[in-house]
Formats: C-alpha cells, sequence, structure tokens
C-alpha cells in the first residue's frame, strides 16, 4: 500500500511543527526519514498512523482517509524509540493482547519469529525483567507478528544486538520483495544506506529534499587523500572536472566520470598519489 500526504499542517500552540505539501511514499519501496533532532520525523509518524490527529490536511493509506476511516491502520505496523509495553505481565501476554486487539492470534509465528529473536524462553518472564535490547525484541515481534502491509520504524536497530541487527535487516529486504511499503528512522548512515531506496530529508517539519539512493549507488563518488591535494585541485580544475574538498582535506569526486583516467595518468606523471580512497558516504551532512 502507499502512503499520500496533502497539505499536512501541525502546530503545537504558535510553533509549526509540520508543513508538507505533499509527500507520496509508494508502495514496496523503503524509504529514509532523515532530520536533526526534533525536525519532525517521529511527530509526522505518528501522524500517519492517527496517534496524532489534530493536524491539518489529509492522510491517504491506499484510498482510505486515516482520519476518516481507522481500520486502514490495521495495514499498518510501527515501531517508535521509546515505545513501551505492559512490565507487569509476560511477554506472551503482551503477544496475545496485542494481537487480540487486531482480532488476530497467530501463536506459530510467533514462536517462530521469537526464535529468530532469540526471545523464546524469555516471553514466560514478566517484562519488567527484560534489559532494554529484550524490550525492543518484543515490541520488533509485535510489529511484524501481523505482516503488515507496511511498517514503520522510528530508530529501529537502537538497543538490539549485532546478530539481531544482521538478521533483521535481511528481514526487511524480504518484505519489501514482497510489496511491502518501510518508512525507516535512523540516525545512523549505514542503516540507511544499505536498506532505503530513498531519503527524504526533513528539518523543522519542511521537506528539504528527496534523494535517489537507488542512483546514488551507480555512481562511484570517493574520497581521495593525496601527497598533493592542492596540485591535484589544479589538475582538476585544468579538466574542468567537478570536485569538492571537504572540510577534513578530502576531494570529493566522481572516478565514474570519463575524464578521470586522463586526470590519474596526470597525478601518475607530476608524481602525486593518492595514498588513501573511499567510497564517500551519501547522507553524511544530513543526520546529527
Amino acid at each position: 500500500m502507499e502512503i499520500r500526504i496533502e497539505n499536512l499542517q501541525m502546530r503545537y500552540g504558535v510553533k509549526e511543527v509540520l508543513s508538507i505539501e505533499h509527500l507520496r511514499f509508494e508502495q514496496g519501496k523503503t524509504y529514509g526519514l532523515v532530520g536533526h533532532n526534533g525536525a519532525g520525523k517521529t511527530t509526522l509518524f505518528k501522524s500517519i498512523t492517527n496517534i496524532i490527529a489534530t493536524y491539518s490536511g489529509d492522510i491517504f493509506i491506499g484510498d482510505a482517509n486515516v482520519k476518516e476511516d481507522n481500520k486502514v491502520l490495521l495495514n499498518v505496523g510501527i515501531v517508535l524509540d521509546g515505545m513501551s509495553v505492559y512490565q507487569d505481565h509476560t511477554g506472551w501476554f503482551n503477544i496475545l493482547y496485542f494481537s487480540g486487539l487486531r482480532g488476530e492470534h497467530h501463536e506459530e509465528e510467533a514462536r517462530r519469529l521469537a526464535v529468530e529473536l532469540d526471545l523464546l524462553e524469555a516471553l514466560e518472564e514478566k517484562v519488567s525483567n527484560y534489559s532494554y535490547g529484550m524490550q525492543k525484541k518484543l515490541i520488533l515481534l509485535i510489529a511484524l507478528l501481523h505482516n503488515p502491509k507496511i511498517l514503520i520504524l522510528d530508530e529501529p536497530f537502537r538497543g538490539l544486538d549485532l546478530k539481531t541487527v544482521a538478521w533483521f535487516k535481511e528481514y526487511l529486504k524480504a518484505l519489501t520483495k514482497n510489496g511491502q511499503t518501510l518508512l525507516i528512522s535512523s540516525h545512523v548512515q549505514n542503516d540507511l544506506e544499505t536498506l532505503c531506496d530513498e531519503v527524504v530529508v526533513i528539518d523543522k517539519g519542511r521537506i528539504l529534499e528527496s534523494i535517489d539512493l537507488v542512483e546514488e549507488r551507480k555512481t562511484a563518488v570517493r574520497l581521495l587523500l593525496t601527497s598533493d591535494n592542492h596540485g591535484v585541485a589544479t589538475i582538476l580544475k585544468e579538466y574542468n572536472f567537478p570536485f569538492q574538498m571537504n572540510k577534513e582535506g578530502l576531494i570529493k569526486l566522481d572516478t565514474a566520470n570519463p575524464l578521470w583516467m586522463e586526470v590519474y595518468h596526470q597525478l601518475y606523471s607530476q608524481e602525486i598519489m593518492i595514498t588513501e580512497m573511499s567510497k564517500a558516504p551519501v547522507l553524511a551532512d544530513k543526520l546529527n
């Protein structure tokens, strides 16, 4: 299912926290939402799922307006950072309770996911005995259990062990192959660059830009450290070769440019050595 947002406005008193004229999340794609703390990411997620309904404008999931047809939210799974469950009850109680709210019980699927998450034995214990990471696993299990058509994840990997993170990333990739739509907010650049098809940059409640990571992956943008950066810059200017010098003194350029081999031979002829070359991160300046 796709999500479509039209003329969304949200204020806390006189403070504007969201102002989005148009935004569309297509079915079967993974979107990253990035921005500094307080940019409006979590508020947007809560508006899409009607946790916050005091906005003006329209949010559609498929053809249904979420304010007018709450049932459409049965197709959505959400994990918010800091989300909680019933602490004085067992993991199993929480699974049965929250799945029961949907009128569904998938005990065998819950067991399968619990095994994958290394959580099965702990389900008999009270959640108050869980570590933060175990609680995060339980919340993920509950969100995944009904196989939602849309999955919204706010900092989904925070608090998880490396084994679980690796499993969960592969699980998410499989979901999009099956047509699910994923929205992910994370401050971890690698998570977004490896999972997302597109990244939406938000600041002060407004959409600044959208980055097509599928296209970005086709480029060969690299960061270079050389024995003579000034000399490299001079040569690049002579060839009208686009480049940037970042604040660390590294040269950023696209080695897929047809002129690169000519530039490279010039560097060699002038005995300028490339001492370090690395893939340039796409989102480094978008995250805090």
